[in-house]
């Protein structure tokens, strides 16, 4: 992939499931949808993922997406994740992707968070309706 150069330090990886897809538009070009995902963040903090992905899913197999998320820590440490990026079908139900986030906190000790760059990427499966992602820090 494209950015692989730009990875440094592995931030975490999520684990989650797709809760709703909705179509919000059919067109020639492709279909544009809103997926609604849960999961868990392991790594440098641990946190539930919730986060509402837009997806316009061309008729060539790639994709654009924009995401917009909030994960929590046990202590209540409260993280908004926005990112965008690309992806591309591996199979008849699975899509691989990969793109920028960028974080913001008023948590203390995850002030870090506010000055990182992050680049992730993952892979999922519709039918399972399961994905599994790696956030890096970006050098």
């Amino acid at each position: 992939m494209q950015a692989q150069k730009q990875k440094g330090e592995l931030l975490g990886e999520i684990h989650g499931k797709t809760v709703t897809t909705t179509i919000k538009e059919i067109t020639p070009m492709g279909v544009r949808m809103e997926i609604n995902d849960q999961g868990q963040l392991t790594g440098k903090y641990n946190a539930t993922h919730m986060e509402t992905v837009s997806v316009f899913q061309k008729r060539d197999g790639t994709s654009e997406w924009e995401t917009k998320g909030i994960e929590v820590t046990k202590d209540g440490d409260f993280i908004v994740v926005n990112g965008r990026g690309t992806g591309k079908s591996t199979g008849p139900t699975t899509a691989s992707w990969e793109g920028d986030v960028v974080f913001m906190t008023q948590s203390p000790k995850l002030a870090w968070l506010n000055t990182t760059k992050g680049w992730v990427e993952g892979s999922g499966d519709q039918a399972k309706g399961e994905f599994h992602g790696k956030v890096y820090a970006m050098k």
